[in-house]
């Protein structure tokens, strides 16, 4: 993928130090090396949707999960009774200088991203990050996946807005499919339920087939 970056209260910045620049590193090139699965028809009544989400998703689990970073970690203190969970977690030292970053991807619903932000500022007032990552899709790409998903470019308009409740530092990494070769998922896999891996008797064989496209 092709990615565009937003820096809100120095996150960028921040993570171009030279104390954290390998795990920022780390972060791009897993978005720069996410594919773009097309399965043509997976709507009958809306054929512009032709991108498969929970490639991307199953995608981001694996490429992180490869690199050491904590899958679902929890975003309130484990003495909470009603715990929330963020997508992924690492804490990364260098030279005696530590950062805690928590990343979420946001490939859904619009309403998903407010959530976000609530989790983000969580785990910042709980010290459980120090810092936080929105990856999501660009709008052209957002329009592809369904109707209503968030998008890089409107995150990007809302974030300044929340100034005075959002404290934490956020990347925003939006995934741009300009110029970015499409995967064929029907010349793969035809059936869409594998493809999908929504049920579970399909699970084991739609994370092969992910495993799989990136090999």
């Amino acid at each position: 993928m092709q990615i565009k970056t937003f820096s809100y209260r120095y996150a960028e910045e921040i993570l171009e130090h030279p104390h954290y620049h390998d795990v920022y590193n780390e972060i791009l090139e897993v978005c720069k090396a996410c594919p773009l699965p097309v399965y043509k028809d997976k709507s009958k009544s809306q054929p512009r949707l032709d991108i498969v989400q929970q490639i991307i998703n199953s995608y981001f689990k694996i490429a992180f999960a490869d690199k050491a970073w904590e899958e679902e970690p929890l975003v309130t203190p484990d003495s909470l009774d009603d715990s929330l969970r963020g997508d992924f977690r690492k804490n990364f030292s260098k030279n005696g200088h530590a950062i805690t970053i928590q990343i979420e991807v946001e490939m859904g619903n619009i309403a998903s991203s407010y959530r976000n932000y609530f989790k983000f500022q969580l785990s910042y007032a709980y010290k459980l990050a120090d810092i936080a990552i929105l990856i999501l899709p660009c709008d052209k790409l957002s329009k592809r996946i369904d109707s209503g998903v968030a998008s890089y470019e409107k995150t990007v308009r809302e974030i300044p807005s929340a100034d005075l409740s959002i404290t934490v530092p956020i990347l925003v990494i939006g995934l741009d499919d300009d110029g970015v070769e499409e995967i064929d998922i029907k010349t793969v896999e035809e059936d869409l339920e594998v493809v999908k891996g929504q049920k579970n008797r399909y699970k084991e064989a739609h994370i092969k087939l992910v495993r799989d496209l990136l090999s």
